[in-house]
């Protein structure tokens, strides 16, 4: 038999939501708690303080959204836990005719009552559940109208080149344009605030973007180059770089000019900090699997050694007199030379044959001396300025990718493309391979091309100013450098035994 509905509850739950709170505060979710409390001791109705349940920041109209305080809720109905609900308002419980229906249903025959400052409903009661389904019908149209301005807001914004207003600084763009009065968050007290054009640069910061691309595309290294943007900026908020920082800037669309919206890119208002071609190699950097972009280690701290530094030449003559097809070069390493009093000393050395030892104070000095000497060199400037350009590479390489992507699917799913031919679809495959390999050679030689240009006419002084991410990065550019054994003995250094040799453009 169900309970009747004239009796007063005996344990009252209380449901709260805030549908969006950016700075994660309770202080609206408290005031309807309270607010709640007060409609319970008007009308007797006992709190049980074990079920109070704050849904904080949770979207009622969301089908897809989780809230977790309104599934216990409905657990401590269905458990008998308590008999009545006290809500703020009615939106705040259900926004939508499902939930209500839920409700109901775990509700039926137990007589549940709830409590708003609207009124008081049983759902037992077939004419207040009608009014409540009305009531959910009408917050329903309410949201789904409220979904269609915003959305309207948004097209309209969107034709223009804009995207939507609110949220932080953006690095690289904004100009003071003056200010406003804004209640404090922690005192609420109004206080003055900076208003910014985001349709204009922020130049220091843009001209920090643009070397970061440059620097991230020619040294390959992700924390190098937080390093670096960190020794000139800080974040809008004043905080240091970090990886996923700093990636977030320099691959966001609104640093080449664009807009996205639902995985299209739309010409912005505002010019771009970023050339398209340079943003899609960072782009594409980013998105390369680790056997197509090496990971260099977190930290450089020596010029020559490592992956792409100094080679040992007599590893690479072995394995040329062996016979093999494609030589691997081994890199030199740093150790400290030993022995006493010389411990000050390091040395770059073969790890895999031991037969090349170099003291690297005196190596890096010659390399880099025949470093600044070619970007000083006349007939190497007006090599750089002449170089090709090709802006539309990534845009091609992002093509050649998504064909591939696109014949490989129809290859592992042969039965669902008959019209496919195996024999054609593998020698395809091999030639996107061969051609994706062609661009990303030269993509990397175009990133290495703008370095270049950046430490062209270096002096000496400030060569030895730069990191030494970017003086490696250089070097790897402009040079082969590849160590011999040396007969010298005593103090000196043996230049025969260091063969330097020039890197030539790659593209074409």
């Amino acid at each position: 038999m169900a309970p009747s509905s004239d009796r007063l509850p005996t344990r009252a739950g209380i449901y709260c939501r805030l549908s969006y709170a950016p700075d994660g505060s309770l202080e609206k979710v408290e005031r309807q708690e309270a607010d709640c409390r007060e409609l319970a001791r008007r009308l007797g109705w006992p709190v049980s303080e074990a079920h109070v349940f704050p849904d904080n920041s949770r979207s009622a109209w969301q089908k897809n959204r989780k809230r977790p305080q309104w599934d216990r809720m409905l657990s401590s109905i269905e458990a008998g836990e308590i008999d009545a609900v006290i809500v703020y308002h009615g939106d705040r419980l259900i926004r939508q005719p499902y939930d209500l229906e839920k409700l109901i249903g775990i509700a039926e025959s137990k007589g549940i009552r709830v409590a708003s400052p609207s009124g008081t409903r049983n759902l037992d009661s077939p004419d207040d559940r009608f009014i409540l389904r009305i009531e959910a019908a009408q917050a329903c149209r309410e949201s789904d109208n409220t979904s269609r301005r915003v959305l309207r807001g948004h097209a309209s914004r969107r034709a223009k080149g804009l995207t939507t207003v609110g949220g932080r600084r953006p690095f690289a763009f904004g100009v003071q344009v003056g200010t406003k009065m804004r209640p404090d968050r922690e005192t609420g007290e109004d206080v003055e605030v900076p208003v910014f054009d985001l349709t204009r640069h922020c130049e220091a910061e843009a001209e920090g973007a643009r070397g970061a691309a440059d620097y991230l595309l020619a040294s390959r290294n992700q924390s190098a180059t937080v390093r670096w943007i960190n020794e000139r900026h800080t974040t809008t908020e004043g905080n240091p770089f970090n990886a996923k920082s700093l990636r977030n800037v320099l691959t966001a669309p609104r640093i080449a000019g664009l807009i996205e919206h639902e995985g299209e890119l739309y010409k912005a208002a505002w010019p771009p900090v970023l050339p398209r071609d340079v943003w899609e190699a960072v782009r594409a950097y980013y998105q390369a699997s680790a056997s197509v972009t090496p990971y260099y280690g977190s930290e450089r701290t020596n010029l020559l050694s490592g992956v792409g530094g100094a080679e040992c030449g007599p590893c690479s003559e072995d394995q040329a007199q062996s016979g093999v097809k494609e030589v691997k070069p081994s890199f030199l390493r740093t150790k400290p030379s030993g022995g006493r009093n010389r411990k000050h000393v390091r040395l770059y050395y073969c790890p895999v044959c031991r037969r090349v030892g170099r003291n690297q104070a005196l190596l890096d000095g010659y390399v880099e001396g025949r470093a600044v000497a070619l970007l000083n060199d006349p007939r190497f400037l007006t090599e750089l300025s002449t170089a090709p350009d090709h802006p539309d590479l990534t845009a091609e390489l992002l093509q050649l990718e998504e064909r591939k992507a696109t014949l490989t699917h129809q290859v592992e799913n042969m039965a669902q493309f008959p019209n496919v031919r195996p024999e054609l679809a593998f020698a395809a495959l091999a030639s996107f391979d061969a051609e994706i390999a062609r661009i990303r050679s030269q993509i990397a030689a175009t990133a290495e091309q703008r370095l270049l240009a950046r430490v062209a006419g270096v002096t000496l002084e400030r060569w030895k100013a730069l990191p030494v991410d970017v003086r490696s990065a250089t070097v790897r550019a402009l040079f082969r450098v590849v160590v011999l054994p040396t007969q010298q003995r005593g103090p000196g250094f043996d230049t025969s035994s260091v063969r330097i040799e020039r890197k030539r453009s790659k593209r074409s």
